[in-house]
């Protein structure tokens, strides 16, 4: 199954055609298949990296022998951190059953909170303790070989921002970013731009993002 709306195709065929090796980093990679953006790159033989602080959807990665880190990202290194896990119960969405994708974070902000309030499904929460670190300490740590990232992608349910501040955007120089804005918050374009990102494309509620300067 491909990534919401076929964002994987459209970056995949604009700015990567052809190429059967790169290095994508999926923050809040969720599952293996559903509404997965690694996998198809995964099918053409990149490197993909999976960073998921849930442990379901990290043993079913290790279970196809996928590359996944259990961390939840953010902006600083801390250790015991609560971290809400929302089942959907299996709620339909784009020909799916959602489990735990939706909602699933370091802190259910408000714009969040009131959407699952509106959600016309029944959810479940509880809480559990995650390892909270910087992009830059996972990737120091874990593949001290990657000098560079071909494709960075971010699904944190609103901690995007979090994620962009532990990570040296200039040092691993990615061609493109992807970040989920479900709520087209302009914060997210004036900070990609300030780090010398352009936005290229919006396929909602995800964003893309290149190097202003090729």
């Amino acid at each position: 199954m491909a990534a919401e709306g076929d964002i994987d195709v459209f970056v995949r065929e604009t700015f990567f055609p052809g190429r059967k090796a790169g290095v994508l980093v999926e923050i809040g990679a969720a599952g293996p298949d559903y509404l997965s953006i690694g996998q198809s790159f995964r099918d053409l033989g990149w490197r993909v990296i999976a960073i998921e602080p849930n442990p379901e959807f990290c043993a079913a990665h290790l279970r196809r022998g996928h590359e996944v880190l259990q961390y939840a990202c953010g902006e600083r290194d801390e250790d015991d951190v609560p971290f809400t896990v929302i089942d959907s119960c299996g709620a339909e969405y784009m020909g799916g059953a959602v489990s735990f994708e939706s909602f699933s974070s370091l802190g259910i902000r408000d714009s969040f909170a009131n959407l699952r309030a509106k959600a016309n499904y029944e959810t479940l929460e509880r809480t559990i303790q995650v390892k909270v670190r910087r992009l830059d300490t996972i990737l120091s740590e874990h593949a001290p070989d990657i000098q560079r990232i071909d494709m960075l992608a971010v699904d944190v349910e609103g901690w995007e921002m979090e994620v962009m501040k532990g990570f040296s955007i200039k040092r691993f120089d990615p061609r493109v970013v992807i970040l989920e804005n479900l709520f087209a918050d302009q914060r997210y374009t004036a900070y990609m731009q300030d780090a010398g990102y352009k936005l290229a494309a919006a396929f909602p509620p995800n964003e893309i993002y290149v190097p202003l300067k090729p």
